[in-house]
């Protein structure tokens, strides 16, 4: 296997990734039933998002948190949900790609379910 190195690289993972997670009983149906995610806008959106992360690509333009606070408001999101979506990242990155790059994907993902999952859990208690 080899490292992540490119933007094709990065369309492997992430179709990989959302074509598996579609069917995992607990994230799942967040994409499908609560937000019906229109895959064909989604995709390319994360493709843009992990090259800037990854490959210091300028394409991605958004704000992240706002999709989910959406979510959020329609299913409370837990540590549990961002453990899960972080195995299935990082459980795909494995099946496709090693070297020093994907370890680095793995590690930001890893920092932003921790983020995200801790603003989300004090967001919850209010």
């Amino acid at each position: 296997m080899h490292d992540i190195a490119s933007r094709d690289d990065i369309k492997v993972f992430v179709d990989a990734f959302y074509g598996g997670m579609k069917s995992d009983d607990l994230v799942g149906h967040i994409f499908l039933d609560v937000m019906q995610v229109d895959w064909s806008h989604h995709l390319p959106k994360m493709y843009d998002f992990w090259e800037m992360l990854l490959l210091d690509g300028s394409h991605y333009k958004g704000a992240p948190m706002r999709p989910h606070m959406e979510v959020n408001q329609k299913e409370p999101l837990t540590m549990a949900h961002f453990d899960r979506w972080f195995e299935l990242f990082s459980a795909t990155l494995d099946a496709h790609f090693a070297g020093p790059k994907t370890e680095e994907a793995k590690t930001k993902a890893w920092n932003i379910a921790q983020t995200w999952a801790y603003k989300f859990k004090l967001i919850n208690e209010q």
